[in-house]
């Protein structure tokens, strides 16, 4: 069963959102944790969040928002987390999360659903690959200065992220 996240699921949704960020290689901390599911639990807020429950148990999640596409003038869905549990891949899940956000793309005036995938994710783009058309653009990161940082404290920090890289 698909449904929205709930205040009681906020354990279970640490666990799996830590291991969405662990996948990725993402540090992850009470801070953050708290501030998105602040977010997805703040009707006013843009990110709302999903989870799949199979026999009481959640499963899998995905965070979603409304985002705008000015080159068209119009609104799409942009899925921006989507994790399940390893133990449960190859059952769907994913796939029946992502054909859910298609089901709410009237509801929210969404002329589409839009998201990315790390390069490295192998079996994320099979899936994708099946049930959506690519778009043909390749992701690209940058890095920029955050308001505290200087030229020199970006070279130093981005010499930092390559050696820990390696």
């Amino acid at each position: 069963m698909i449904r929205k996240l709930e205040q009681k699921d906020k354990k279970k949704w640490t666990k799996l959102y830590n291991g969405y960020a662990d996948f990725y290689k993402v540090p992850m901390n009470t801070r953050i944790l708290d501030t998105i599911w602040e977010w997805i639990h703040d009707e006013g807020h843009d990110v709302k969040g999903l989870c799949f429950e199979l026999e009481g148990k959640i499963v899998g999640i995905a965070h979603y928002r409304t985002m705008p596409r000015p080159i068209k003038g119009q609104y799409i869905g942009f899925l921006d987390d989507l994790f399940v549990e390893p133990e449960f891949r190859g059952q769907k899940i994913a796939q029946k999360l992502i054909g859910h956000l298609k089901s709410l793309s009237k509801d929210n005036n969404w002329q589409g659903i839009r998201w990315t995938t790390h390069s490295s994710n192998e079996n994320a783009k099979k899936l994708y690959d099946k049930i959506a058309n690519n778009t043909g653009f390749e992701p690209v990161s940058y890095t920029h200065l955050r308001a505290h940082e200087t030229d020199s404290y970006l070279v130093c920090r981005l010499l930092l992220e390559k050696t820990s890289s390696n």
